[in-house]
C-alpha cells in the first residue's frame, strides 16, 4: 500500500529557518557578532541533525523488528530500507569530508584539540570565520561545488527509485534537495553553485555544509516513512505500532498557535484514536492521563493545537490510545519540542542613516523568513522590490524635515505578520558644488591652465554617499577687466562656449572670471548653484 502524503517533517522547516536567518545576515556588514550569530546556528543544525539522525536510527531498528514478526512480508521494503541507508550515509561522508577540507583550506588544519582530545572543528572553532577569497577558490575555482551539486542531485535519484514509479513525482518535492534552481544577485541570474558559495565567508559556507547534512538526513527521513507506510496495515495486529507528533513549525512566533497532526502510521482510517498530551514533561504513561488534556480525531488524525504563551524552548509528551484486533487497549507515545519566537527584523537603509527625497533609496529588510515572504511599508513613499529582501525607496519632496515609520510584515502560513518597524529622516538633497576641470574653484590661475579646463561641472561633497549625478544645463560667464564688467556671456550645458574661450584667451593678468547662474539638474530636481571666480594670473 503506498503512501498519500509526505508532509514536510519540522526539522527541514526547522533548517530551512535557520538557513534563511543565515542568508538575511549575509545583506550586513560581518561583525563579530554576527560571526558569533554563525556559530549559534551552526551548533542549532548540529543538534537537530543528530536529532534526525537518532529518529532515522529508530526507524531503521523498527524495520528489524518487523522482518523478525512478519518475515517475508516485508522483505522488499527491508531491503529498500538498507539501500536508503547505504546511500545517505554515503551521502553523509562526502558532505563531511568536503567541509573538513573546506575548513582545513582555510585555517590551514580541520582539527581543535578539546580536553585533551583532537576533533573535528566546528564553525565556532574556526580562526578564519570571515575569509571569504580561500571558500570561494575552493568552492567555485576548484570545482567542489559544482561536483557537491552533481553529487546531491544522483543521491536524490537513486533514493527516487526505491519508490512506486507513480509516487515519485510527488516524493521529489518532499525529499528537498533542489540544486537545480537558480537565483537573482546584484541584477544577474547565478547558478546554486555562484549563489550558495561564491565571495560567501568561512563561517556561512561551513554552516551551510551543515545544513545540507541535515537535509539528507530529512531526505532520508522522508523515504524512511514512505517505505513504512508501503507495508499492509494489517500486518501491524502484531506491534510496534509508532506514534508520531508532526508539527506544522517548531518555530512559532509570541501570539500565534503551535499546530501539529498526531498519526499512527499505517493504522487503520476506520478506527479513531484518542490522543493525551502534557506540556512541560518528556514522558507520558498511563498513570499520568489525570492531569493530561484529551484530544478528540477522526479518521485515524488527531489536530493538536496549543496557545503560544512565553517565548522559548516548549516541550510536551503524549500518548495515542487505540484498540488492537482483540480489543485491548494499546498506548503509544510520542513527544515534541518547539520554540517560541518574538517578532522581529532588521531594516537597514544601504547607504546612510537617512532617506534622501527625491531619490531611489536602497533599502534592505531581512526576517527569519525567506525574503520573497517579506513585505514593507514606507507610508507616504513608494517602494520598489529589487528582489532578495532589497527595496528602493522613493520620498516625495513633502516629506522633507518629517520622519517616515518602515513597517515589516512576513508571510506565515495562510496569513501575514508584523515583524518590526524602524524610523527614518527625511532629508533634502543638499546642492552640489559647482568647480571648473577637475578641481578649479577661486584662486589665481594661469590662463593656460583655465582653457584647459573648459567645462563646468557639478559634484557632491565626500561625505554624500549615493551615486547620484548631475548635469549642467547653462551658466553665465562675466570677465570683470580693470574694474570694469563686460557683458555676460551665457553657455548652454558644461562646456566654455566658443564666445567664453575667446573672451579668456584675451582676459589680460589680474581679470576676475565669475561663473554665475549655474543651472544644474539631477533625479533630485533642478538646482541653481552658488557662483565663483576665478583671477588671470
Amino acid at each position: 500500500m503506498g503512501a498519500t502524503n509526505c508532509p514536510e517533517t519540522p526539522r527541514q522547516k526547522m533548517i530551512q529557518m535557520m538557513y534563511l536567518v543565515y542568508t538575511a545576515m549575509l545583506a550586513l556588514n560581518v561583525s563579530a557578532e554576527i560571526l558569533n550569530a554563525f556559530v549559534v546556528v551552526d551548533d542549532t543544525l548540529v543538534t537537530s541533525t543528530n536529532i534526525a539522525a537518532n529518529q532515522n536510527a529508530n526507524d531503521y531498528q523498527w524495520f528489524i523488528g518487523q522482518k523478525t514478526i512478519l518475515g517475508a512480508k516485508v522483505d522488499e521494503a527491508y531491503g529498500k530500507a538498507q539501500i536508503l541507508k547505504k546511500e545517505s550515509n554515503a551521502m553523509v561522508k562526502y558532505i563531511e569530508k568536503m567541509r573538513n577540507d573546506l575548513i582545513f583550506a582555510v585555517d590551514g588544519d580541520s582539527l581543535v584539540e578539546v580536553d585533551g582530545k583532537k576533533q573535528l572543528k566546528r564553525v565556532g572553532d574556526i580562526v578564519k570565520k570571515d575569509n571569504f577569497d580561500i571558500p570561494t577558490d575552493y568552492m567555485i575555482n576548484n570545482g567542489h561545488a559544482k561536483e557537491l551539486k552533481a553529487e546531491i542531485k544522483k543521491y536524490k535519484a537513486n533514493i527516487l527509485k526505491l519508490a512506486k514509479k507513480e509516487d515519485q513525482k510527488r516524493l521529489e518535492e518532499a525529499l528537498g534537495l533542489n540544486v537545480d534552481a537558480t537565483y537573482t544577485k546584484d541584477m544577474n541570474t547565478v547558478s546554486w553553485e555562484e549563489h550558495n558559495f561564491d565571495h560567501i565567508i568561512a563561517a556561512a559556507s561551513a554552516t551551510l555544509l551543515n545544513k545540507m547534512i541535515g537535509e539528507v538526513k530529512n531526505a532520508e527521513s522522508v523515504m524512511l516513512n514512505y517505505l513504512k507506510a508501503s507495508i499492509s496495515a494489517d500486518d501491524f495486529k502484531f506491534d510496534n505500532v509508532s506514534g508520531r507528533s508532526i508539527p506544522k513549525s517548531q518555530m512559532v512566533f509570541s501570539g500565534d498557535s503551535y499546530e501539529a497532526d498526531i498519526i499512527v502510521a499505517a493504522y487503520d482510517s476506520k478506527s479513531t484514536p484518542e490522543v493525551y498530551y502534557k506540556m512541560g514533561v518528556d514522558t507520558l504513561t498511563e498513570e499520568g492521563l489525570g492531569g493530561a488534556t484529551k484530544l478528540e480525531g477522526e479518521n485515524g488524525l488527531v489536530k493538536l493545537k496549543i496557545g503560544t504563551g512565553g517565548t522559548g524552548e516548549q516541550k510536551y509528551a503524549g500518548l495515542i490510545k487505540i484498540m488492537d484486533p482483540n480489543g485491548q487497549p494499546k498506548y503509544y507515545g510520542f513527544r515534541d519540542k518547539y520554540t517560541v519566537l518574538t517578532p522581529s527584523a532588521t531594516i537597514a537603509a544601504d547607504k546612510m542613516n537617512v532617506l534622501y527625497a527625491g531619490i531611489a533609496n536602497p533599502v534592505s529588510v531581512s526576517g527569519p523568513v525567506a525574503p520573497d515572504k517579506l513585505s514593507v511599508s514606507f507610508p507616504g513613499c513608494s517602494a520598489s522590490s529589487q528582489g532578495g529582501g532589497k527595496f528602493n525607496v522613493s520620498v516625495p519632496a513633502s516629506l522633507i524635515g518629517k520622519t517616515v515609520t518602515a513597517t515589516v510584515a512576513a508571510k506565515v502560513g495562510e496569513s501575514s505578520k508584523t515583524m518590526g518597524s524602524t524610523t527614518f529622516r527625511v532629508k533634502r538633497v543638499p546642492d552640489p558644488r559647482a568647480v571648473l576641470g577637475a578641481n578649479i574653484r577661486g584662486g589665481k590661475r594661469p590662463k593656460a591652465e583655465i582653457l584647459a579646463n573648459p567645462v563646468i561641472r557639478a559634484t557632491m561633497g565626500d561625505d554624500f554617499v549615493y551615486d547620484l549625478k548631475w548635469s549642467v544645463n547653462s551658466y553665465r560667464v562675466i570677465l570683470v577687466v580693470k574694474g570694469m564688467e563686460e557683458p555676460a556671456i551665457v553657455c548652454q550645458g558644461g562646456a566654455l562656449s566658443e564666445k567664453a574661450k575667446a573672451a579668456i584667451q584675451k582676459a589680460s593678468s589680474n581679470t576676475v572670471i565669475y561663473f554665475s547662474d549655474i543651472k544644474v539638474s539631477s533625479e533630485a530636481g533642478s538646482r541653481t548653484l552658488d557662483e565663483f571666480s576665478v583671477r588671470v594670473r
